[in-house]
């Protein structure tokens, strides 16, 4: 009966996971429709306000609050708050779907942060998965006739720290109340947007936004934001860090389709080329069901 219960919570964890990840694929060309008309600090903490009023409906599962919580959920909000950041400012001039693949290469990093810590040699495989990657961003990155841009580099910056923020949320959420830790971390993110942008001096002129602005605002932060944040901190409960990490590959791929089906965008044969080889390096880094076969024996 207990690895029958175990087996369904996983079946549902995969599936809460593929969800999340199609979301976030969705958020990508969104993101950059919606920040056209908005500043990008106040659309931030817009966005993750209407995330925590998303998730009034888990409050009654929080049992209690204790200061691992608020201590881990501070650590992992202000790394992902620098990633969506980065990933903000980078997707203004860029494509949804390049950086929808940029951003995928947080998985290719995850190996060498666990390898870093542990003092342990990478495997062969995950250096063949960074020459993959490396080519098919060069690639990417010469579809467009400037080569390497700055955009380019803020959401390289913002895979670092996804990467990060995956290594540590994945040890975090065995640890703590799922529900209060991403309450948080979405608490965090908005006050950190809010008063970014306050001190900025940004325009927060909220009548001037039509309904289609607000439908969109209200899915980026209820849906993709609060609903994909509890469906990722739950199923990383049940999953291993490298079944997580396999499925986190088909972001970039949604972040592609979703680029193409909904801002009508267009990739070159040899930005797709790039597209495919990133997406390879990605699917092969983590290709494991425990992240021990990341690493070799261990150095010295």
């Amino acid at each position: 009966m207990i690895s029958q219960t175990s087996s369904k919570f996983r079946l549902m964890a995969l599936f809460l996971l593929i969800l999340a990840t199609m979301l976030w694929g969705s958020s990508f060309i969104i993101t950059k429709i919606v920040t056209k008309n908005i500043p990008i600090f106040f659309y931030l903490g817009l966005r993750f306000t209407l995330s925590l009023l998303g998730l009034i409906p888990f409050l009654f599962l929080v049992k209690k609050v204790e200061k691992k919580n608020i201590i881990m959920g501070v650590v992992t909000g202000i790394i992902f708050f620098l990633g969506m950041l980065f990933q903000t400012y980078g997707i203004q001039e860029t494509s949804a779907g390049k950086t929808g693949f940029i951003t995928g290469l947080s998985t290719v990093m995850v190996p060498f942060m666990i390898g870093f810590k542990s003092h342990q040699r990478l495997k062969r495989k995950i250096w063949i998965a960074v020459l993959l990657s490396v080519i098919g961003m060069a690639l990417l990155l010469l579809e467009g006739e400037s080569g390497l841009s700055w955009a380019d580099v803020l959401i390289l910056i913002c895979a670092f720290f996804f990467a990060l923020y995956i290594v540590l949320n994945d040890r975090y959420v065995k640890l703590v109340d799922v529900y209060l830790y991403t309450i948080i971390q979405l608490t965090l993110v908005s006050l950190l947007s809010f008063v970014s942008s306050f001190l900025l001096q940004e325009p927060w002129e909220l009548t001037s936004f039509d309904f289609n602005f607000w439908i969109l605002i209200i899915y980026l932060g209820v849906i993709v934001a609060a609903f994909a944040f509890i469906f990722q901190n739950w199923s990383q409960k049940h999953l291993t860090p490298s079944q997580t990490a396999i499925i986190f590959t088909l972001e970039p791929v949604f972040g592609l389709l979703f680029g193409i089906w909904i801002g009508n965008e267009t990739i070159s044969l040899l930005g797709g080329i790039g597209c495919g080889l990133i997406f390879s390096a990605i699917f092969i880094s983590s290709f494991k069901d425990q992240v021990s076969d990341l690493v070799s024996e261990q150095v010295g």
